[in-house]
């Protein structure tokens, strides 16, 4: 009788789990690292603070701009069907529940995945130090960028509907408070923060973007069930 030769790591699903156990402890100590105000040493405080603003100059106007254009149209198109069928009451708070808290955080993460990439550090001081900057503004990139389009997005929103005036801004609000509900927000800052993580401390796309993926349906599943 032939003997059965045992499987090889790539013919169950199962053997796929332990690849991401390393990945997963090298960002928590990545992420424990940069939590910890004693690596903040003076020349790690201005590395970090130059790679932040060099990251911002060239990652904020280009994505801003191409969110901003793009939250333009999609709220044009939204806010003219729903006058066609006599439902522009409903236009705004759906624009800003798919944009604001939908959309926009993954795209600033995915942004910044992609333009930025991730750093490998090696055991030298200067290597260790770039390495902690380049996690710190990756983290602090998203969470900006997310900020920024979502504020532009509000913007667009209420010209959109209101035009350039100020008569339509309590409106607007009461909207807007009605969308941003307490169980919203807290879904809208979490998964921001869980996008800035995991762009700052993994690499390799296929993993980043399952795990980003992830995180979005379990919040979704989360908020509305």
């Amino acid at each position: 009788m032939n003997a059965i030769s045992p499987p090889t790591s790539g013919d169950t699903p199962a053997t796929a789990a332990p690849g991401w156990l390393p990945m997963l402890h090298a960002a928590m100590l990545q992420l424990a690292a940069a939590l910890s105000p004693s690596v903040y040493t003076p020349e790690v405080r201005h590395a970090v603070a130059s790679r932040i603003c060099s990251a911002a100059a060239q990652a904020a106007p280009r994505f801003l701009l191409l969110t901003g254009l793009l939250s333009q149209v999609i709220v044009h198109i939204v806010v003219v069907t729903a006058q066609s069928y006599g439902l522009s009451q409903f236009a705004l708070s759906m624009v800003i529940r798919v944009l604001v808290v939908e959309l926009l955080p993954l795209a600033a993460a995915l942004f910044v995945a992609l333009r930025l990439g991730a750093d490998t550090a090696d055991a030298s001081v200067g290597q260790y130090r770039d390495g902690l900057a380049g996690v710190v503004s990756r983290f602090v990139l998203v969470i900006v960028l997310a900020t920024g389009s979502g504020a532009i997005a509000l913007v667009i929103g209420y010209l959109s509907v209101y035009g350039v005036t100020p008569w339509g801004f309590d409106a607007f609000t009461r909207t807007v408070g009605q969308v941003f509900d307490p169980l919203v927000l807290m879904a809208l800052a979490l998964k921001t923060l869980l996008f800035a993580a995991s762009v700052a401390t993994l690499s390799g796309t296929t993993r980043l973007f399952a795990l980003l993926i992830a995180v979005e349906s379990l919040l979704l599943v989360a908020e509305f069930f």
